[in-house]
């Protein structure tokens, strides 16, 4: 396993892998020059030398040339005390080509050997006119690098809306994967002013407790459930991350009191068990209301109990008699024999299907019934087969009906 040394160029910066190239006692911090594919460059000893996987070397590991001197401080100060010289000599030529960048620092090589020009613009610029102008005044190799606003703030340094140094210019190697979902679940303000940076994006401290924020809120009621507590039942209104705490309006004086979850899981716990000791005891009305008393579908039992105390509360023997063969399902009750009003009756209390009547292929010949007459001037004629065959089977399927007796005025 190769022993590398892990190595920073900025604070903020990422860590690389370099070959300690034999240099005893580098620990963290140590400022060393160490090579690069640009040259040698001035970096910071991010941690001492230790062993790690082949797999997690990416490319060819460069050497560690020497500790660094007090002389190569002062070198680097001297090169970059021009700092305001060459942004402004460089803004000049920007507005001879007209070109829409904006100029952000001017950097040197450790060497001086390549000056660095940080720009930033909304689209790609075409800045080779440029780079040759730009050539010819510093007598030194020339880069153009486009950045954006987050590498700009990274760049410039400054305080935040916390009050503290900008987390991408002190200590973050790189910046977090923010969204606005994670400020939703963190109760905060969808305000662009109050979750935004100096550099006009997300804050990236929302990925710092987003998890945290997750996995509270996961064993916690959410806001609009109704929850018991031990002063009595309620609706959560909001929840308080930070003390893991509910806060729930009773229903009984609307009031709003402050719970944990174990309060809460305590306080229904005690409730289930009251009201399952109650229903055991039939304290309940659920337990008290015995089968019989529970409403059920009624069977064909009680349906016909139901004409029993129907035929109970009549006197007319005619309409019990239609009843009795109603019940039984014979196809063709004598209804002809009861008046209007007997029918009536009949069809307010049981449903009556009228079939129609079956008549044979030879039209029967009516015979007139000898002198039996109603009191309202109806006469009830009788139909007879025309053979003697037909009529023996009409007699065997069909009862005898009873001729109707006529009523007492």
């Amino acid at each position: 396993m190769p022993v590398v040394v892990g190595i920073r160029f900025k604070d903020s910066g990422k860590t690389y892998y370099f070959d300690p190239n034999g240099i005893e006692g580098l620990s963290q911090g140590d400022h060393v020059i160490v090579e690069t594919v640009r040259g040698p460059e001035l970096a910071k000893v991010a941690y001492p030398p230790r062993l790690v996987d082949p797999e997690e070397i990416v490319g060819e590991l460069k050497p560690v040339l020497r500790r660094a001197e007090p002389i190569d401080f002062e070198r680097l100060r001297q090169l970059n005390s021009r700092q305001d010289e060459l942004i402004a000599r460089c803004a000049e030529k920007i507005q001879e080509h007209g070109l829409p960048m904006r100029l952000v620092k001017a950097e040197y090589s450790f060497d001086g050997s390549r000056l660095t020009f940080y720009f930033t613009a909304e689209k790609r610029v075409d800045f080779r006119a440029l780079v040759r102008d730009l050539a010819r005044i510093f007598r030194t190799r020339i880069e153009l690098r486009q950045i954006g606003p987050r590498d700009e703030a990274k760049l410039l340094g400054g305080i935040g809306p916390c009050g503290r140094l900008l987390c991408c210019a002190t200590f973050l190697p790189d910046y977090a994967r923010v969204s606005i979902k994670m400020a939703k679940d963190q109760d905060l303000p969808l305000n662009p002013t109050k979750i935004s940076g100096v550099c006009g994006r997300l804050l990236c401290c929302l990925s710092y407790e987003h998890e945290q924020y997750v996995s509270v809120k996961s064993r916690m009621p959410r806001k609009g459930t109704w929850v018991q507590t031990p002063d009595g039942p309620g609706e959560v209104v909001g929840v308080n991350v930070l003390r893991e705490t509910v806060i729930v309006a009773l229903a009984s004086t609307g009031m709003q009191e402050e719970f944990s979850p174990t309060q809460i899981q305590e306080a229904t716990r005690q409730v289930g068990e009251i009201a399952r000791s109650r229903n055991a005891e039939g304290i309940t009305p659920a337990a008290r209301l015995s089968q019989s008393e529970r409403p059920e579908r009624r069977t064909d039992q009680e349906q016909r109990g139901e004409k029993r105390l129907l035929r109970d509360s009549i006197d007319n023997p005619e309409v019990l008699e239609a009843l009795a063969w109603l019940e039984e399902g014979v196809d063709d009750p004598p209804l002809e024999l009861l008046d209007e009003e007997d029918l009536d009756m009949l069809s307010d209390d049981l449903p009556i299907v009228h079939q129609p009547l079956k008549h044979s292929a030879t039209p029967p010949s009516p015979k007139k019934s000898a002198g039996h007459h109603h009191d309202s001037g109806v006469r009830t004629d009788e139909i007879t087969p025309s053979t003697p065959e037909s009529a023996s089977q009409s007699s065997i399927s069909q009862r005898p009906r009873r001729r109707r007796r006529p009523r007492n005025s």
